[in-house]
């Protein structure tokens, strides 16, 4: 695995916006990684870049316009005279190639979801100055070399990388454009996962983070059964990796080995991404879950049993269509019931080319909004509970890096990078990548505060 440092010094210098979820990081650490290799130089800041690439996101309305509100931006510094040009790539591209070819002339090249490969080639004909603006660049076809994540660029701090264990989505949903962007899922054979887990081991990295679209597929399509368990204790055995987190397990898929090697090794952490996504019987048959209420209920509180200490993260939909008082009331009951340490809340967006996007009885989105604020509100009570009885306690805090006053700033086993709650660890000596023992002083908002002790 590469770092940034150890970009060539060449004229041409590339700058990556990477949007979305951390499937998109991957493909984005993917991309530069061959950038690097064909001798291109890797910059952060896009002014200081030839070309800036933004990864885009094509999942809901609110991500695929901060994905054409951050390419507008970027063509505008290349209209000033900042860049040189500007390169879409991903799930947006993949979704709309034909419509942006139309309406974003003056991006200069678009990639669909593929092994990148080809994007540094565009890059230099960018640069050079092509007759042709528009690198006609579009390429649909989508990564066969199993290895491919293997030679990435890395951009995430030192204590932790993601590791994409396949790619794409069997079920069928019927809010989600996911498997028409990404295609089925194609789980990565065990041996490629485990040389990128010792490669990220061999960079210095101390946690692992597990992505795909549905986690607790992996193998079904390889192995012929649920196979996650017997590749998290795989790469429980690499060394100089500390710590492996799950993140998007399907409900009614996460069996009782997994849950097993969860409690049983001390590397895997007591922490399960699990979205629900809803609890009202008639939400999750409209979404089309392939699972029913009691059903959930029972598997989260299997989890609190099977794993004790678990931090258990979800998300939800709210304002689907047809949702009533009712089931909004049965949500935030639930809510409350079972407590969860993390949660988040999405306003249902409906998407061109989804089955819900043809449903009767839309909820206004005002109304879909207050039950969002709502939940939350619920939740952020649960979390200053959680958060004051942790005061005086000492928890393992791995820093990621440090804050603007100093302060150095880490995750403990119930938080996911980016996506959760951090420590601010403002006395004692630490460093970027270590573990440090934090006594938790003080609450600030949703995080902690602490001293390393």
């Amino acid at each position: 695995m590469l770092r940034p440092d150890s970009a060539m010094n060449e004229a041409i210098k590339v700058s990556m916006v990477s949007l979305g979820c951390a499937r998109n990081l991957v493909d984005s650490e993917v991309l530069l990684g061959h950038a690097v290799a064909e001798g291109l130089q890797v910059t952060r800041e896009p002014r200081d870049a030839d070309v800036v690439v933004v990864n885009t996101c094509g999942f809901i309305e609110a991500a695929k316009q901060e994905s054409i509100d951050t390419i507008l931006s970027l063509c505008k510094l290349k209209e000033e005279g900042s860049l040189k040009g500007v390169v879409a790539v991903g799930c947006l591209v993949q979704r709309y190639a034909e419509e942006l070819q139309k309406e974003l002339p003056e991006v200069d090249a678009l990639f669909q979801i593929s092994d990148y490969s080809g994007v540094p080639k565009a890059i230099r004909r960018i640069v050079n100055g092509s007759e042709a603006r528009f690198v006609p660049a579009v390429d649909g076809g989508r990564p066969k070399d199993a290895r491919t994540d293997v030679r990435r660029h890395l951009t995430t701090p030192k204590s932790y990388a993601y590791l994409r264990i396949s790619e794409g989505c069997d079920h069928t949903c019927t809010f989600c454009a996911i498997p028409s962007m990404r295609g089925r899922n194609r789980s990565k054979p065990r041996e490629v996962l485990v040389e990128e887990a010792r490669n990220l081991a061999a960079a210095g990295v101390q946690e692992l983070v597990i992505v795909a679209e549905d986690s607790t597929a992996w193998g079904l399509d390889l192995y012929r059964h649920h196979a996650l368990h017997e590749l998290v204790a795989a790469l429980a055995e690499v060394e100089g990796i500390r710590w492996i987190r799950l993140l998007y397990a399907y409900p009614h898929t996460v069996r009782k080995e997994l849950t097993s090697v969860m409690r049983d090794n001390p590397k895997v952490v007591p922490y399960l991404d699990i979205p629900i996504q809803h609890i009202s019987g008639r939400m999750l048959k409209a979404m089309k879950r392939g699972v029913h209420s009691q059903q959930v209920k029972d598997i989260l509180w299997r989890l609190r049993d099977e794993v004790p200490g678990i931090a258990v993260r979800s998300t939800y939909i709210v304002g689907f269509p047809g949702e009533t008082e009712q089931d909004f009331a049965e949500l935030l009951e639930w809510t409350r019931e079972y407590r969860f340490e993390r949660l988040g809340v999405f306003r249902y967006s409906a998407e061109e080319g989804t089955p819900a996007a043809e449903l009767p009885d839309p909820v206004d989105p005002d109304l879909a909004e207050t039950r969002r604020a709502t939940i939350m509100a619920v939740q952020k009570d649960i979390l200053d509970a959680r958060n004051a009885a942790l005061v005086g306690t000492r928890m393992q805090v791995l820093i990621d890096g440090f804050g603007p006053a100093g302060d150095a700033i880490g995750r403990t086993h119930a938080d996911a990078p980016e996506i959760d709650c951090v420590v601010k660890v403002v006395s004692g000596e630490a460093q970027a990548g270590a573990f440090v023992t934090a006594e938790i002083t003080g609450v600030d908002g949703y995080d902690l505060v602490g001293r390393a002790v």
